[in-house]
């Protein structure tokens, strides 16, 4: 009996284990698909990806909506020029819940201003119906060192 149950404790524990490396992977390719969406201002991409209530905290600290996400890549208000992600990291949160961050470098235009830098970015997400949607994000800079 107690080998039995170490068998399945083992198993399952493989078998989260294994979900979990499934998940990264998966969100890994949909952090980057998004970067790629912003970069070909693809508005389609962030309507199927983000829900319906979703917000980002900006840098500034401002937070904006689903809509207004929205608006800034129709509109090009927000033009993404380039963007390299580094430092991916995926920390779930049970089954259908994720807090993903990572490191971007970006430059790009933001309300006819340029920008540039690395940036720390946080992702939750939550799986719905088989498929997982952005619920809340945050961007940080990362200021210099100044000496």
């Amino acid at each position: 009996m107690r080998t039995y149950l170490l068998t399945l404790l083992l198993v399952l524990g493989l078998a989260t284990a294994g979900f979990g490396a499934g998940a990264d992977a998966e969100l890994k390719a949909i952090s980057q698909q998004w970067l790629d969406a912003y970069m070909k201002s693809d508005a389609s991409f962030l309507k199927s990806t983000l829900s319906e209530d979703y917000e980002i905290t900006e840098p500034d600290g401002s937070v904006a909506t689903k809509a207004e996400d929205i608006r800034s890549v129709t509109e090009k208000t927000f033009v993404l020029k380039t963007a390299r992600m580094s430092d991916f990291k995926c920390r779930m949160l049970g089954e259908n819940a994720a807090c993903v961050t990572a490191t971007l470098k970006i430059s790009g235009t933001s309300h006819g201003r340029e920008f540039s830098g690395e940036y720390r970015g946080m992702d939750v997400y939550e799986k719905k119906d088989g498929k997982w949607i952005a619920v809340a994000s945050q961007m940080t800079k990362i200021e210099s060192d100044k000496k």
